[in-house]
């Protein structure tokens, strides 16, 4: 009988209560032997019930119950945690409110973490400091500083880490492929790289409403200041406000940003410098909002960031995708396409037939939700992990203290600081609500 079998045979004697919640989902070869599955803990559903729209919880959740059993959910909006109960785990799972208990259940071996993204670090940290597994929607951090502690913590727990960034293994192999052209040299000496996210949202001012009888506001707000309800605060529009996430530069930033750190290899380093301008829902003073009833993150913006090597790095809210320019030649890549005249020339002239593979660790690609179960059972690196996501969300962090100070930046990578500006420093970090604090 194998380790695995023994340690779970134990445990569900040891809390049959939950292990009895647990229930085989899918059918084929992705559903593995009932012993072999890690039992999961989802952790934040985000199920939108005034626009029927599937939260990042669900869709993490679903991804993983063909791989896994998932037999604790966590949920705070009571609307969101009946639907995600039904659509993810059948009704089978046990339901709670205070993601603590999921954590502290001896018989969950990995959580997944679909929570709005304040909420990421101080839940991953305490998980992995519980001995359990981590896959968390990014971005994962809403400060410089959350970063470094979630990557110190991971080292330190030694917990596998898998960070919600898909375009490292799903879409088609589009930006893999694309990343091995740029290594391979089909564009040439690489000069630049332009990477457009969209634009933010405009908005407010909103008026406040009554908390709706389902949320549990104050559990919502968690480690964020206590503030009156906003619809605009919560679900999907908390994207738009500092207090809760980083706006566009660090949601798709953090898909975007990371696909270009690591086609040109700086997944432990960061930029120099950073210039950036912006148009904004309101003004800033000392990096800080006026306001509390509009939308404070960037409508439009453009940041330049210069990388060693002579490499420019171009994020702004234009059209969707990265393009990689060389001397040679430039290609355009997003989640639908994967184009440019190398990308032409690849009919003739082929990439080797491990480029992919040697771009993606030295092994076939996989779902990227297959790749953290194989490394919760292998203990293997994920192939989004901590450490390299860490330094890509920095950029966008970087990017986005420039605009809220407005004014261009200087960047030390070794040392994780800026280069005489203590203001900009001391939004590297933030304060928590009392209650709410972070302990690493």
């Amino acid at each position: 009988m194998s380790q695995r079998t023994n340690r779970r045979l134990f445990l569900s004697r040891c809390v049959s209560s939950v292990a009895a919640t647990s229930v085989a989902y899918g059918s084929g070869d992705l559903v593995a032997a009932k012993n072999d599955r890690p039992l999961l803990g989802l952790i934040g559903a985000g199920y939108q019930p005034e626009t029927k729209r599937k939260g990042r919880g669900i869709a993490i959740g679903l991804a993983a119950s063909g791989l896994a059993d998932i037999a604790m959910l966590c949920e705070i909006d009571s609307q969101a945690a009946d639907y995600a109960s039904e659509t993810v785990c059948g009704g089978k799972a046990k339901v709670v409110h205070d993601y603590r208990h999921v954590i502290d259940d001896p018989s969950i071996e990995a959580v997944l973490i679909g929570t709005p993204d304040h909420w990421h670090a101080k839940i991953a940290i305490e998980a992995m400091k519980a001995g359990k597994d981590v896959y968390c929607e990014k971005p994962v951090a809403v400060t410089v500083q959350e970063g470094q502690w979630l990557r110190d913590v991971a080292q330190q727990t030694n917990r596998v880490f898998q960070v919600g960034t898909q375009q490292r293994s799903e879409y088609g192999q589009r930006f893999l492929t694309a990343i091995a052209m740029v290594r391979a040299g089909r564009l040439g000496k690489l000069r630049r790289i332009h990477i457009g996210l969209n634009e933010g949202w405009e908005g407010g001012p909103f008026s406040t409403q009554p908390t709706p009888k389902t949320l549990d506001w104050e559990r919502w707000l968690g480690p964020a200041p206590m503030t009156d309800y906003l619809p605009q605060r919560s679900h999907r529009t908390f994207r738009w406000w500092y207090e809760y996430a980083g706006g566009q530069l660090c949601d798709w930033g953090a898909h975007h940003v990371d696909i270009a750190q690591w086609a040109i290899e700086q997944q432990a380093s960061g930029p120099t410098t950073i210039k950036t301008t912006a148009r904004l829902n309101q003004p800033l003073v000392n990096g800080q909002a006026t306001r509390d009833d509009t939308y404070n993150t960037p409508i439009t913006f453009s940041a330049e960031c210069q990388f060693a090597g002579g490499i420019t790095m171009l994020i702004d809210s234009s059209r969707n995708g990265i393009t990689f320019e060389g001397d040679q030649g430039r290609i355009f890549v997003n989640r639908g396409t994967l184009e440019g005249k190398p990308v032409e020339a690849l009919r003739d002239a082929p990439l080797p037939e491990d480029a992919i593979a040697n771009v993606y660790g030295g092994t076939p690609a996989v779902s990227h939700m297959q790749n953290f179960i194989d490394c919760v059972q292998s203990r293997d690196t994920p192939i989004s992990d901590i450490d390299s996501h860490h330094r890509t969300l920095s950029t966008c962090h970087l990017a986005n203290i420039s605009v809220r100070l407005g004014r261009p930046l200087r960047w030390d990578p070794l040392r994780e600081r800026f280069l005489g500006d203590e203001e900009a420093n001391a939004l590297l970090s933030r304060q928590y609500r009392k209650g709410y604090e972070i302990d690493v």
